[in-house]
């Protein structure tokens, strides 16, 4: 039998658990006698194993050094009962610290990279981050510029982070915000996802959440505006028309175009963006959200009643990004998504 080890997922030589294994004649092998101190070995190391994975260090910390008793020559026990009991003290201090949110972060990290029983404790601590953090600040706090939605992700708790980032994002409809927000609801399969990315999009396209978003398609955005629209100007400012244009993202009905455009909404107050952007973005992203507008007011029902706000939405759009405008004809208004 060979046992899981919890030490980075590697395995425990095989040891023998019935009184026949490992008998050599003349009385050589494993005695009878010490059959028990093998199956407790086997028993400790998977209960401490559960309870590291669990997060509950204080009970790994008291089977680890039973262990280390029962077995003082076992190296690899000792060195991991003096693992195990070092970062029960370093919960200790987090959990009493004046930023626990952070210190148990700084903890998580340090497992990095981590399998088995220590990659289940990583996920245990950024959940506890997230609660930390939450606790301290709310749903829209934030620790290295990320709310507590992220952690929840990042631990594999889309429900959680779904519906803490719907709260965050009331408080704040920030681009981070949105994409967390869209990252879970892809992942829930919610069809909303979508069009939470293009406002996401038509906030800031250049936050750094776009490169880890969980929709591959919308991920790679830039490229297409990049490559397939032959968009040289900044092309990632144009990945939410771009992805309007080729039939990936909605039309922006519901999204409200003047306060995405004015970035008011991103801190509480409306004083300013989240991030600086440089002056080629800004004025990339201004004409890219013009064309957006522009597409908005082609494809609205009221605008196809008179037909002049067509051909002037439609003079816009061509003045703004003509490559863009050449695919948004060849592909067909009927082809938008409107919903």
């Amino acid at each position: 039998m060979r046992q899981l080890s919890l030490f980075e997922g590697r395995t425990l030589p095989a040891e023998p658990l019935d009184g026949a294994a490992g008998l050599a004649p003349g009385g050589g092998g494993v005695r009878a006698g010490q059959l028990d101190l093998f199956a407790q070995r086997t028993l400790h190391l998977s209960l401490a194993a559960e309870a590291i994975a669990a997060g509950e260090l204080g009970e790994a910390r008291r089977m680890l050094a039973e262990l280390v008793a029962l077995h003082p020559s076992d190296a690899e026990i000792r060195r991991q009962s003096e693992r195990v009991a070092a970062l029960d003290q370093r919960l200790e201090r987090a959990r009493a610290s004046d930023a626990p949110a952070a210190a148990l972060l700084a903890i998580a990290r340090g497992l990095e990279p981590a399998s088995g029983a220590f990659a289940s404790l990583h996920r245990v601590l950024l959940r506890r981050t997230a609660d930390a953090l939450r606790e301290a600040e709310g749903d829209d706090g934030r620790l290295e510029g990320q709310p507590p939605g992220y952690y929840w992700l990042a631990a594999g708790d889309v429900a959680e982070a779904h519906a803490s980032l719907v709260v965050a994002a009331q408080a704040r409809r920030s681009a981070r915000t949105l994409f967390l927000l869209a990252d879970a609801a892809t992942s829930l399969g919610e069809p909303a996802a979508r069009r939470l990315y293009l406002e996401a999009l038509l906030r800031d396209p250049f936050d750094a959440a776009l490169a880890s978003a969980r929709d591959e398609a919308v991920r790679a955005l830039p490229d297409v505006a990049r490559y397939e629209l032959e968009i040289e100007d900044e092309p990632a400012a144009w990945s939410a028309p771009a992805g309007i244009v080729t039939g990936l993202l909605p039309l922006p009905v519901g999204i409200a175009l003047d306060e995405v455009s004015s970035g008011g909404a991103d801190v509480p107050g409306g004083a300013a963006v989240e991030r600086s952007r440089s002056a080629e973005q800004e004025e990339a992203l201004g004409r890219a959200r013009n064309f957006v507008a522009a597409l908005a007011t082609a494809s609205s029902r009221e605008a196809r009643r008179s037909g002049e706000a067509v051909i002037e939405a439609r003079r816009a759009m061509k003045q703004l990004a003509p490559a863009l405008f050449a695919a948004y004809m060849a592909r067909g208004v009927g082809a938008l998504q409107g919903g």
